[in-house]
């Protein structure tokens, strides 16, 4: 067999770290078939995998195939002057994070390409880098990052020279280069590497960082009445929010538990603030220290996660429901303070609450909806200036924002910025965030937002998975808790002038709707609802019953781990 051919491969081979073989050794049949039957390719946020030997896992050896096919790619679409601009690499806290940005420098330079590291090769956000690309002119930009997933998994994003991440119209032919590449090649010792050719990329960069993100503020001189309580979840953000956030004048307290860089994030139960048990540690810092709000960052800085006091309880904010507030904050302030650009325009996904539509509407907003990855969100943001149109917002359920054009990529480092002002402001007339999202319910309609994950790992998941898609694409839904389809989208074939992507969505007789993809970054295929009713109750109520007619009538699965 094919998987077993590629285990012996590696097995065979002299050159192969000692580490490894002691894995590739120690693997059972079920290990063997998951790491040697598929290669590793991009998805929707670059190539994630498990760590470990094979060809579906993150190793040196992959990391040497992918940056060989990026350079591969560059070389043949840009000239030698363009390629000596340069390539800005920064990596995460993750187990072999350090070790493999190193190793895409010093390959960069073994084909006479710069690359700029951060100082000592030190950890770094994500939204950094897609900041610090723009800013030093360079050509693109690499990531080593698994950003929230868990603590097994590392990752390779790569970013064009507009800090956003490349499509696939330029990743698919990086994974097709990748698969040429013979893994015999890359065992051993590539080409000299010219250390000459790799500079720091200088601290200025960093300071106008902190700088414009401090600027995003509407209010910076007013007194701060409000205590956040902060988890980095062992995660890149530590220093930087801590030293916006402080250094505006907020009352910051770390949980410090989480406080230190662990790989293996061993004080937190996922370092993903979609998933609510990651709060249960910061949630007991606020009751102690009677907070207003706290926020959590992902471990590489681009998703934020919040919880609000309100009426003595903590309320755990969804990606929707903080979106809402933040659109609200910063249009209003946009048009209160007569600084709203002309032509604006708010960007969100497919599967994203439309709520946040009605919403910048109201204030004369155009909305452009993408397919799901903030890669489509950046990629249409690059292209305002040939349509007049003015970015003012742009987010995607998953808990990433963007709220000024310093990134082409979600921050949630500015986030934190805006989060915490609008606390402080809303504070100062007696509300919580939850009252602002009471005001927009009040003013729009009832709404209720979830996203349910099936959990199938493996091969037999992924077969899985594309069955339940090849299903509900042939025979579709009828109806959902006896609520009547309207309406089926398919994006395989392309919709709304947007390339394909294996998703479904369907539209109900209430104005409810479910979208249904496979993740791009984990083992699971996700159920994004939008429930509408006269209340948040009455939504949250029906959702749970689609979802449970769904499951018993339409997935038909016997395993699967519910996550939501």
């Amino acid at each position: 067999m094919a998987y077993q051919k590629e285990y012996q491969k590696w097995l065979n081979n002299n050159d192969l770290e000692p580490q490894l073989r002691e894995q590739l050794i120690a693997m059972n049949k079920k290990e063997i078939i998951d790491a040697f039957s598929n290669s590793l390719s991009f998805g929707t946020a670059g190539i994630r995998g498990v760590i470990g030997p094979g060809i579906a896992r993150m190793n040196i050896y992959n990391i040497r195939k992918a940056t060989i096919a990026f350079i591969q790619y560059l070389q043949k679409n840009y000239k030698m002057d363009e390629l000596q601009k340069g390539i800005v690499i920064a990596h995460d806290n993750r187990h072999y994070s350090l070790e493999f940005s190193q190793e895409v420098a010093n390959i960069f330079t073994s084909y006479s390409i710069p690359v700029y590291l951060f100082t000592n090769n030190d950890l770094r956000p994500t939204p950094l880098l897609s900041y610090s690309v723009r800013k030093l002119n360079a050509l693109a930009g690499v990531v080593i990052t698994a950003s929230h997933n868990p603590p097994e998994y590392n990752g390779f994003k790569i970013y064009d020279k507009n800090g956003c991440q490349f499509l696939p119209v330029v990743t698919d032919e990086v994974s097709d280069t990748m698969e040429n590449i013979a893994i015999e090649d890359v065992f051993k010792p590539l080409k000299p590497i010219q250390k000459q050719l790799i500079k720091t990329v200088p601290i200025i960069v960093e300071e106008e960082y902190i700088k414009d993100v401090k600027a995003l503020q509407f209010y910076p001189h007013e007194q701060k009445n409000i205590k956040i309580v902060f988890s980095n979840q062992h995660g890149t953000s530590r220093d930087w929010v801590m030293n916006i956030l402080q250094s505006s004048n907020y009352e910051v307290i770390p949980v410090k538990e989480q406080w230190d860089f662990d790989p293996n994030f061993s004080n937190t139960s996922s370092p993903n603030p979609e998933v609510a048990e990651s709060f249960a540690l910061a949630i007991k810092y606020a009751k102690k220290n009677n907070a207003n709000l706290i926020i959590i960052n992902d471990p590489d800085s681009d998703r934020i996660g919040i919880a609000v006091l309100h009426h003595n309880e903590y309320f755990l904010l969804n990606g929707n429901e903080t979106a809402l507030i933040l659109l609200e904050y910063l249009l209003s302030h946009y048009q209160q303070q007569k600084i709203m650009p002309s032509n604006p325009v708010m960007y969100n996904t497919f599967v994203t609450g439309h709520l946040s539509d009605l919403v910048a509407k109201s204030y004369g907003c155009k909305v452009i909806k993408t397919l799901t990855g903030f890669k489509w969100i950046g990629n249409e943001m690059a292209k305002e200036k040939t349509r007049n149109i003015n970015f003012v917002f742009g987010f995607e359920e998953a808990y990433g924002y963007v709220v000024k054009d310093l990134t082409r990529d979600k921050d949630g480092i500015a986030a934190a910025m805006v989060v915490a002002e609008a606390c402080n402001y809303y504070l100062q007339q007696n509300k919580s965030l939850v009252d602002v999202l009471e005001d927009i319910y009040q003013k729009y309609g009832y709404f209720y937002f979830n996203t349910v994950n099936v959990v199938l790992k493996g091969t037999s998941g992924q077969k899985a998975i594309k069955t339940i898609l090849a299903k509900l694409r042939k025979d579709s839904i009828v109806s959902l808790n006896n609520i009547k389809l309207e309406k089926k989208e398919d994006y395989l074939q392309g919709l709304y002038n947007m390339p394909p992507q294996d998703l479904l969505k369907f539209y109900f007789s209430d104005g409810s709707w479910v979208a249904i993809r496979a993740s791009g970054t984990e083992p699971k295929i996700k159920f994004y609802f939008v429930c509408v009713d006269k209340s948040v109750k009455a939504a949250k109520i029906k959702m749970e019953l689609m979802f449970s007619d769904l499951e018993k009538n339409y997935l038909h699965l016997k395993k699967g781990k519910l996550d939501d």
